[in-house]
């Protein structure tokens, strides 16, 4: 009876060592919603690259966010570790880092229109990536992901109250052609 466990504990060990589905590169569009402090609503371009092992991938970003009261262009790279939940369905959680800029805009309030006489700002930021994502059995893969990040400045109102926070969360779903 012994045996016949250690065998079964070895075959079962084994068929989870089976390749994961991770494509060695998947290029696509990102669409994510600010949900805390990161407001706006903004597409990104995404590129993956699977470096080092097959647990493991690089997720290179562009994107554009914006909101009524700033526009947000952001550049970066998160490192992926990636691993099978069930077939094609993997989770992956990785840390990342980039470059940002807000860009100031005019407000409408109603009939009001409100001068932002502020600079524009370059900021670098850090942040996590994790999620899920799924391949079909055609080159496309879907993925859900959660993006919390820390934003490195420090922009104030005039009377000293911040109206761009540093920290922010958003979520995204994202499409991507896998080869």
């Amino acid at each position: 009876m012994k045996k016949l466990f250690f065998v079964l504990s070895i075959i079962i060990s084994v068929s989870q060592l089976q390749a994961q589905d991770i494509p060695e590169n998947a290029i696509g569009i990102r669409l994510s919603e600010g949900v805390i402090g990161d407001e706006g609503f903004g597409p990104e371009i995404t590129y993956q690259r699977q470096i080092i092992s097959e647990h493991n991938r690089i997720d290179a970003n562009l994107g554009f966010k914006t909101n009524s009261f700033i526009s947000t262009y952001r550049g970066g790279v998160f490192f992926h570790w990636t691993y099978n939940i069930w077939d094609k369905l993997n989770w992956f959680a990785g840390p990342g880092l980039g470059a940002g800029y807000i860009d100031f805009k005019t407000r409408y309030l109603g009939f009001n229109v409100v001068s932002v006489d502020r600079d524009s700002e370059f900021f670098p930021y850090i942040g996590a990536d994790f999620g899920v994502d799924y391949r079909f059995d055609f080159p496309l893969q879907v993925a859900f992901s959660i993006r919390p990040t820390f934003d490195i400045h420090d922009i104030d109102r005039p009377n000293g109250f911040r109206d761009v926070d540093n920290t922010g969360v958003n979520v995204g779903i994202s499409a991507r052609y896998t080869f």
